[in-house]
């Protein structure tokens, strides 16, 4: 029994002196060449070794992997959930400008839960990366003014993302058109935005079904 202890606290021994080799070793790589790792191990799911490479990326000042460490806190992967620990690499990373972590910081405030919900403090945040052109936080802004039934507001973003052309906000722009939300009811325009959904590279099939649908029921 004693000799089977012994062997078994020598393999671990072993084990941890290779994978203190290994973590070496990659740290020894570029940043760059470090996050394409662990991108490589998110494909595969692996998120324990994802957090590996994460976590001391992070610790070296690299704004991306401290958003992405904050990510990994957020959900739970690869790490136990902390949410606490969420929120302050999201703002860490935030303050070095980090749009994606401005916008997670957003959504905690959106939804509450660690954080008080504050909708107007995620609205300013969002608002700070709409102006940079960020998709997802118009679409956000549209959604939030939407709920609260500030219709003209919810138009009025949803129509800056559709100048990036993204056929979601198509989509709810030809919806906004349609049933005259924010805006008068416009079939001709709401009939163009469903035609452009359709005529989009690589779309969801769910997202060509509703234009396909919305459009037929125009004609």
């Amino acid at each position: 029994m004693k000799k089977s202890l012994v062997i078994f606290t020598a393999l671990l021994s072993l084990s941890s002196f290779t994978q203190g080799k290994e973590m070496n070793a990659i740290q020894k790589l570029t940043d760059q060449e470090r996050l394409n790792m662990a991108q490589d191990f998110a494909n595969k799911q692996d998120w324990k070794s994802v957090f590996n490479i994460m976590q001391p990326l992070a610790l070296e000042g690299n704004v991306q992997a401290q958003s992405n460490l904050g990510m990994l806190y957020n959900l739970g992967r690869g790490v136990q959930k902390d949410q606490e620990k969420a929120y302050w690499w999201f703002s860490e990373a935030a303050e070095m400008g980090s749009i994606r972590a401005i916008n997670n910081l957003a959504m905690m405030y959106y939804r509450g839960g660690y954080v008080r919900k504050d909708i107007p403090q995620a609205i300013k945040l969002f608002e700070r990366t709409a102006k940079s052109k960020d998709l997802d936080a118009m679409m956000m802004l549209s959604e939030i003014y939407l709920n609260q039934k500030n219709e003209s507001k919810a138009f009025e973003w949803v129509k800056k993302a559709v100048d990036l052309d993204n056929p979601v906000a198509k989509l709810r722009l030809g919806i906004f058109y349609e049933e005259g939300v924010g805006t008068a009811v416009n079939k001709p325009l709401a009939s163009l935005m469903y035609r452009e959904v359709l005529i989009s590279d690589n779309i969801p099939n769910e997202l060509r079904k509703v234009a396909e649908q919305r459009l037929l029921r125009l004609h």
